[in-house]
């Protein structure tokens, strides 16, 4: 019985000191701490005109130039984006064009039903 109390105690340090042992099946730190600096690009969902007065939609909040948002200073809401900076670099983001995604209607429902031409 005293010899397994001794295994014990001499093997107790042993495993205090294991967690400073690397798992080597997992990846490499470097990789890890990469993906978590990643960061996604900001996402504009709108530009709106209040009384003359631009604002935008940007990372899902509403801002105006000289806001700041998730990192990102707003330099200015622009017709279709926003001038911004982030990260030492100044860049801007546009609304896609609606031309591009919106079309007409060939004949107007309401007239075509109507009789007038």
């Amino acid at each position: 019985m005293k010899g397994l109390l001794w295994i014990g105690v001499l093997t107790l340090p042993w495993t205090a000191n294991a967690e400073g042992l690397r798992d080597p099946t997992r990846p490499p730190l470097l990789q890890r701490h990469a993906a978590a600096a990643h960061e996604t690009a900001p996402i504009l969902s709108a530009v709106l005109n209040f009384n003359g007065e631009r604002r935008a939609i940007f990372n899902g909040h509403l801002v105006r130039g000289g806001s700041a948002v998730d990192g990102y200073t707003i330099d200015a809401v622009l017709e279709d984006g926003v001038r911004y900076h982030h990260a030492g670099r100044s860049q801007e983001l546009h609304m896609p064009h609606p031309a591009s995604s919106f079309k007409k209607p060939a004949v107007d429902v309401l007239r075509a039903s109507s009789g007038v031409p």
